[in-house]
């Protein structure tokens, strides 16, 4: 645009040159030369690069860099050229073989997904469409739900929590064109089941059976082989008997020996 800017202020200057100086004669022996100059200056040689958009774009939700005149106080308003290009924009560390693995029922899902400009450069304000359709493909008439947060940094968070094992394919779309790599293929497994009780203590799920064992190591004193409230070791929380693990839904961690009367391992 510079370049062409300057031709034709080239061509307009010698132009008017001819027109105050020359003669009536010398103007006709220009004139063919000079509207063929005027025609290349208006003729575009290449098409208008889309890297761009056609005019500035305002984000009035985008939060603006802090600056130290600020004071702190936080001010909204972006003004961007900046398009963003589906084509570039990828899940960030999510290659094919970590999606198949270690995905797990009841477990929350989460990606990162990283947008960027027709240049390949990573965008650097939020705003921008982004949606994700989740199915099970032997359920493909029923969408899971997938939350998607603006980060406000050009990178989005997508999360889902798989309800059962089964194949799922997810498809992520910008500004309603998909990004390249879809429909990623999820691989959601079983948890390994507990052989355990997911209790408070041993002394209270086996109704204060001296006998019965907890993995979280805690011990009761008077002889009690398991965990009770407020005793040293004790997780504080709810946890499983087999395995020690504070949470509800996860892989059991324990040697999965058959679970003792009470709850215990």
């Amino acid at each position: 645009m510079e370049q062409r800017s300057q031709n034709a202020r080239a061509a307009i200057d010698f132009a008017e040159e001819i027109i105050n100086e020359g003669n009536e004669i010398e103007n006709l022996v220009f004139v063919s030369i000079l509207l063929k100059r005027f025609e290349q200056c208006l003729r575009s040689n290449r098409s208008l690069d889309c890297r761009v958009t056609d005019t500035l774009e305002f984000l009035p939700e985008e939060r603006t860099p802090c600056v130290r005149l600020q004071n702190r106080i936080p001010l909204y308003g972006v003004v961007t050229t900046q398009k963003v290009d589906p084509r570039n924009c990828s899940l960030d560390n999510c290659s094919g073989s970590a999606l198949a693995q270690g995905l797990k029922v009841h477990r929350r899902v989460e990606m990162t997904l990283v947008t960027k400009d027709y240049e390949g450069k990573p965008m650097t304000h939020g705003g921008i469409l982004v949606g994700g359709d989740l199915r099970y493909r032997d359920e493909e008439n029923r969408p899971i739900t997938v939350a998607v947060t603006d980060s406000r940094d050009g990178t989005y968070q997508l999360s889902f929590m798989p309800e059962r094992a089964g194949v799922m394919a997810l498809m992520i779309s910008v500004d309603g064109k998909l990004i390249e790599d879809c429909p990623y293929v999820l691989r959601i497994h079983n948890l390994r089941p507990h052989r355990g009780v997911y209790h408070c203590c041993s002394f209270c799920s086996s109704n204060g059976s001296k006998y019965a064992t907890c993995a979280c190591g805690a011990v009761m004193p008077g002889g009690y082989r398991g965990c009770g409230h407020g005793h040293e070791g004790h997780p504080g929380q709810r946890h499983w008997s087999c395995c020690g693990s504070v949470q509800e839904h996860s892989d059991c961690a324990g040697a999965w020996k058959k679970a003792g009367k009470g709850g215990g391992v």
